[in-house]
């Protein structure tokens, strides 16, 4: 059960960096559309959106499952603390993105565009080092 919980997390951390990587790089080509170019890109960022609604939620699902499993809620290695350090980080930098996109899709204002990067950025390189943390702390040298 161990191993199957820590796939499915791993898989949805990678999936939040690859799907943040992905509003990153539609953010830059928005940058120089308008029109109905611009509009399809930001219904793209839309949509990625639900589905890391999800993805975040997995990880702090299969994350609390984990800790339950591995350290049965006890104090966890120093790794898993810096780990839930940048799922904190990501969770906030995602909840901020989602802000302000929307607040962008409301008003229209396109000002926001450097925030909204800045964020998006956030959500990535939290999540790369969530991975890199989630190795560390459930690895196998736990066996």
């Amino acid at each position: 059960m161990r191993n199957v919980l820590l796939i499915v997390h791993l898989i949805a951390i990678a999936m939040g960096v690859g799907m943040s990587i992905s509003n990153q790089v539609n953010l830059r080509i928005a940058a120089g559309e308008s029109g109905e170019r611009r509009a399809g890109l930001a219904l793209l960022r839309r949509e990625l959106a639900r589905i890391a609604d999800i993805v975040i939620a997995v990880i702090w699902l299969t994350g609390l499952g984990l800790w339950w499993l591995v350290y049965s809620f006890g104090m966890p290695n120093h790794w898993f603390l810096a780990k839930l350090g940048f799922v904190v980080l990501l969770t906030l930098s995602f909840g901020l993105t989602r802000m302000t996109a929307g607040r962008m899709a409301r008003t229209g204002d396109q000002s926001l565009m450097p925030r909204l990067q800045l964020f998006v950025s956030g959500v990535w390189l939290s999540a790369l080092l969530a991975i890199t943390f989630a190795v560390l702390a459930f690895g196998p040298t736990l066996y």
